[in-house]
């Protein structure tokens, strides 16, 4: 008999299991098989792949549940929800042992993600444009979606969004707004964010740390009211 499916281990597969002809055997109401699997390209031809043996014995239910989950594989949908599409994008970016990293395939998930106004998707896109990560390096779009994400309560946003006014990577410098940032981000515990925004607040006046200081009580309002 052949079954022929998709699995975790390949794109698709012709799985074959006979009897053990003589030696097969009735063993608590199994009948034990042996499993060869072909890596046929030819889904109507498996006999043009080569064969590889698989296990030389196994109950005929566990058969039946490789074919199950088999035919289950093919039914799977790309998610459209962004904490999957963002967890798609990690396996991509990191790699598996099946996944080679791919790093434009890991930016179309985070856009996805970022499309739908998901704050974590808005700063790992933002992260692709500032680094060149799987799309052509781009300091102003990297700006706009930190910007995005930030303004969404996203501190590690929020800290590069800091960065990009205190380096002018995108904008112009502005330390005022570079200190607003890094005192959001500050107020979630990111530490750099504190250490810069302590740095900065030598190099600005009395006026300008209270107005910044302001604004930034302002977004921390909104975002968290």
């Amino acid at each position: 008999m052949i079954g022929k499916f998709s699995t975790p281990l390949a794109s698709t597969i012709s799985l074959i299991f006979s009897p053990l002809g003589e030696n097969s055997f009735m063993m608590g109401g199994k009948t034990e098989f042996s499993i060869y699997i072909c890596d046929s390209p030819n889904l109507n031809d498996p006999m043009t792949g080569s064969f590889r043996k698989f296990i030389p014995q196994m109950p005929f239910a566990l058969v039946a549940l490789m074919l199950l989950c088999g035919c289950a594989s093919q039914e799977k949908k790309d998610p459209t929800d962004p904490a999957n599409q963002i967890k798609m994008g990690e396996t991509y970016s990191k790699g598996t042992w099946k996944i080679a990293p791919n790093d434009e395939t890991a930016a179309e998930w985070y856009r996805k993600a970022a499309l739908q106004g998901d704050p974590e998707g808005e700063y790992r896109l933002g992260i692709c444009y500032a680094r060149g990560l799987g799309v052509p390096k781009n300091e102003f779009i990297a700006f706009t979606w930190f910007s995005k994400s930030a303004k969404d309560g996203n501190a590690s946003a929020q800290y590069e969004l800091g960065e990009c006014y205190r380096l002018a990577e995108g904008v112009g410098t502005d330390l005022p707004k570079a200190y607003l940032w890094y005192n959001l981000a500050s107020a979630s515990g990111n530490d750099d964010a504190r250490q810069n925004r302590d740095a900065l607040a030598r190099r600005m006046t009395d006026g300008e740390i209270r107005e910044a200081q302001r604004q930034s009580q302002e977004y921390w309002n909104r975002i968290k009211g």
